[in-house]
This record gives structure tokens, sequence and C-alpha cells, in this order.
């Protein structure tokens, strides 16, 4: 019996020390579990037998002769006649988090610089760093450090015309056009959007819309350059290869006009008065200038911010036409559901005028205030015949809360017959624009004041504006 009983014994000692051994495996791999997991993205490795890599994982290293940075150059790494000249915090490195296709920044914390590829940064200014960057400081020769970047490379197969200028970032979008990448530029650290544009020597330029025709690349490329309007996109930078053409241009970061409709449902008036009333101002520039865009589309206007109230830029001027003063364009162009009906009556084969950029107006303002479509294939007929007819109706719920001027305004800018559609000097002045909040705020974004003055010209009678201008209590 007591040999059963001590073994009894034994056995419940080892069950709980079974047990007790469990629960302290539980509580270290708890302990693993919730320690942060660091993961290394960049390490600079030193040129200096004595100095000591580092690996980078945090969002901010900094290197210098304080204790407090997180490499220390000391004396026993560093000759006396090089490392007096160091500053206590003389350079740091930044990257945000998680790394992906965020770019590295080297910013020079030093009175005798830090230099990048045998270039000074500047006291407080910044660079971006790429793989094998030698970082040298206090003087150009003095190469203390190579810079290697273990994130993924997206710069493959781009020129190096590109490479050498830009850090590559993320994808922006892409279409039947090409791809839009968010770049960055190495030594000033601005962010732009590059177009690539991929040319199909094959295509027909003559008789068609190829997006990828060198001819249509080509001219937009030319067209973009010789453009200069606050709400018009512009080009920083070009570079034209055999296959390809990467566009450099201004980077709006409130995203597509189509995007805002689509998050919104809808916009509203005064939202949709703001953004229009830019447009015009955009199209009025490219019209005196002899340019027909031919393919407006929420697509194609993008917005600085995403701000509810934002500056508006025109871009994408593949299908754009130089044309002189009453000439006639005759190419089938646009994307289909805003284009003008002259250009589907005629397949292509007639003639048409910049009028066709006022009916694509009319388009995208009927699509800001009722998130919908005027001409669709889901209303029964084909789009193609609806616009052919000008036949659309505000049958939608939300044309309620929408001005009968507003509807009115629209109706006369989707008139079929293009010699009784109106010009874009008079759109610009039509009683539904004639809001001197609107003309205020629109010339600010634009950065316009001789415009403000000259569009509030229609807002009030002559003499009424001469009593006002007498008045120095109303100024």
């Amino acid at each position: 019996m007591q040999a059963v009983k001590d073994e009894n014994i034994s056995s419940q000692a080892a069950v709980g020390g079974i047990g007790e051994t469990q629960t302290q495996a539980s509580y270290v791999w708890s302990q693993i579990e919730s320690q942060p997991i660091h993961v290394v993205w960049g390490q600079l490795y030193s040129k200096k037998a004595k100095i000591k890599n580092l690996d980078l994982c945090k969002e901010k290293f900094c290197v210098g002769r304080a204790e407090t940075n997180d490499l220390v150059l000391k004396e026993d790494d560093i000759e006396h006649k090089h490392l007096c000249r160091m500053s206590k915090e003389h350079f740091s490195i930044s990257r945000n988090l998680p790394a992906g296709l965020n770019p590295v920044y080297i910013q020079d914390l030093s009175r005798n610089g830090t230099f990048v590829n045998g270039e000074r940064i500047g006291m407080n200014k910044r660079r971006i760093l790429k793989h094998d960057d030698i970082i040298a400081l206090s003087y150009f020769k003095y190469q203390v450090f190579v810079f290697k970047d273990l994130s993924p490379n997206e710069s493959n197969g781009l020129p190096k015309e590109i490479c050498d200028k830009y850090y590559i970032g993320k994808n922006l979008g892409s279409g039947a056009c090409g791809t839009v990448r968010l770049v960055y530029d190495v030594r000033t650290c601005d962010e732009y959007a590059m177009k690539i544009v991929q040319k199909n020597p094959l295509a027909e330029s003559t008789r068609s819309c190829n997006l990828n025709d060198p001819n249509r690349v080509l001219n937009e490329v030319k067209i973009m350059k010789s453009l200069e309007h606050p709400c018009v996109v512009k080009m920083h930078d070009i570079v034209d290869k055999a296959d390809s053409v990467y566009m450099v241009l201004e980077y709006m970061k409130g995203g597509d006009l189509l995007t805002r409709i689509i998050k919104n449902k809808r916009l509203s008036e005064k939202i949709s008065k703001l953004f229009f009333y830019q447009m015009c101002h955009a199209v009025r520039y490219l019209h005196e200038n002899g340019i027909t865009h031919r393919d407006l589309k929420p697509d194609n206007i993008l917005l600085e911010t995403d701000d509810e109230e934002t500056l508006l830029k025109i871009s994408d001027f593949g299908l754009s036409k130089n044309v002189r003063k009453n000439s006639e364009l005759r190419t089938l162009c646009g994307t289909p559901l805003y284009v003008a009906p002259e250009i589907l009556l005629t397949g292509g084969r007639g003639s048409y005028t910049e009028k066709v950029d006022i009916w694509s107006l009319g388009v995208v303002l009927f699509t800001m205030l009722s998130g919908t479509l005027p001409f669709s294939d889901d209303y029964g007929t084909p789009a193609t015949e609806q616009i052919r007819r000008g036949d659309f109706k505000f049958n939608h719920p939300s044309w309620k809360n929408v001005s009968s001027t507003a509807k009115k305004f629209i109706i006369e800018m989707l008139t079929v017959d293009p010699f009784r559609r109106p010009s874009i000097n008079y759109v610009l002045t039509h009683r539904w624009l004639k809001d001197p909040d609107i003309i205020r705020k629109s010339c600010k974004l634009m950065n316009l004041n001789n415009l403000m003055s000259d569009d509030e010209n229609f807002l009030e009678p002559p003499a009424k504006r001469q009593r006002i201008l007498r008045d120095p209590k109303r100024i």
C-alpha cells in the first residue's frame, strides 16, 4: 500500500511538473510573440575598417560624435583631424515604415557638410539615398559609408536617365495608354507622376486614335511642353526612347475627379460650380491657343489635394489637336460616353471644331451634379444613338436638389447642332457661374488676382461698379 501511495504521489508530482513546464513555455512564447519584429530595410556599410556597419530597421537613425546617436563616431575609429570636423549630430537617415516603396532620406545636420556621391547636401537640407550611394563626411573625398537598400527594386527596365534622376515609387494607376508611377526627384525630394507610354510602331496614325501610336504620344509631348496655365498639368521632364516615352508630370495628390464623384456619390452644386469654373478657364486657355482637347472626362481631370475645395487641372493631351483658327478636325477620337454627336454622325470622316469640348463639358457637369451619366447603354437604346439625338433626361432623384438654372445650362451645352452650341466664352459668362464667392475662391486657388477683377466685371452693372470704386468705404 505504501508503495502504491508513493507511486501516486510521484505521478501527481510528475503531472504537476509537466503542467508547470507547459505554463512556463507558454509564457516564454507569449513573450516572444509580443516582441516587435524589426525588419532590416537598409544597411550602412563602413568603408573604414574600425567603424562598425549599421543595420537600418527604425524610421530614423542618427550618426555623429554625441553618445545619443545610433552610430557614434569616436577617435578610436576616425583620425582626430577628421573627427574634429564632424558634428555631434552629423546626419540622419529616415524612411517611413513599412518600407515598401517609400524613399530613403538623408539629412545633413552638420556645418562642414555631408556628401552623397561627391555632392554636398547642404545644412538642414535633405536628398534621397539610393542603393550603392557613397556617403562622405566633412570633405567630399573622405568617404565613410556605402548605403545598401534592401527593399524591392522597382527601377528595373527603366532608362538610366530616369533611374539617375528619380527614385521610383508606387504605381498610381494604369490604363490603355500605359502606366503612371509616383517618382521622387533625388536631389530636391519633390514628388512627380511619371507617365510611361509604350509606342506601337504598327499603329495607323492617319485614320485611327490608337492610344500607343507614336505620333499620338509625341503630339501629347509637344502640346504639354507649350502649355502654361494653373489649371493645366505641367510637364517637368521628358525622356523619349525607341520603344517608350517617359513623361514626368505634376503630381496631383487629390486623385481624379471621377474617383471624387464616386466616393461622394455626387457633388454639391456649390462644389460642382467651383470645379466647373476652373475647367472652363483651362478650356478657354486651350482654345485661345488653338488647342482642342477632344477627350475631356472626369478621369482626365485631376485634383491638387483631398480638400473639398481644391485646385483642379486638366491632363491627358494625347488626343488633343493643334488647329488653326476656323479650321476643322477630321479624326474619330474621344471617349464614347463623352464624345460629341458630330463626331459620331460623321464616323470621323466629316469635320468638327473646338465645340466638341463644350459638349464634353456638359457631360462632365451632368455627371458631377447627379453622379450619373446622361448617355448610357443601360438606358434601353445604344448610347451612341442617344448622343446622336441628344436624348437625355433629368430623372435621377438627385436632380431634385439641383437648380433649374444648372439644368438649362446643361441643355445648352448638350445641343446636338454644333453651330447652335455655345462657345467657351459664352459658357464662362453664363448666369449660373455669376457667383462672386465661387469666382473669388477659384481665382485664389488659381492664383490669378488679375483674372478676378476681369471676371467680376459681369457681376455688377457698370454704373454700380463705378459707385463702388468711388466710395472708399466699399473697398
